[in-house]
């Protein structure tokens, strides 16, 4: 396995457990990362949709391309983008917003080292990688 498969493999994780534990029990998650629990039924819904739902997709999404050879360049463009852009949003929010947290922070570095470290492998792969097993290889 090449270490762009590898790293879409260990984004799609994350985004996996992200997303299913915000499904599951966004309330608890929202209160020990973000200081506060939604505030209605309609925020609750709306944090399993967005938190859970899009971080799910987007994970199967990057599984898919990580089995495919010729998707594996994109998987990592559509990776670097949306982190690039999670750590944009979160730090106009912390410029506009202060105070963040140390989990902010946390999600802030973890989001720009994660777009640099995807945009990198992108801009160093070929489509042409040797990858093996699945009718693709």
């Amino acid at each position: 396995m090449t270490f762009p498969v590898v790293l879409l493999h260990i984004v799609a994780v994350l985004f996996a457990g992200f997303g299913v534990g915000f499904a599951a029990v966004p309330e608890q998650l929202s209160e020990l990362l973000f200081d506060a629990a939604p505030g209605s039924s309609s925020a609750t819904i709306d944090m399993r949709a967005t938190y859970g739902g899009v971080a799910v997709g987007l994970a199967a999404f990057v599984w898919l391309c990580s089995e495919r050879r010729d998707w594996v360049r994109p998987g990592l463009l559509v990776t670097t983008l949306v982190l690039a852009a999670l750590a944009l949003t979160r730090l106009i929010g912390i410029v506009a917003d202060g105070s963040p947290n140390g989990f902010v922070i946390a999600f802030l570095v973890l989001e720009i080292a994660g777009a640099l470290l995807t945009h990198r492998t992108y801009s160093t792969t070929t489509v042409s990688l040797s990858m093996t097993g699945g009718s693709n290889a």
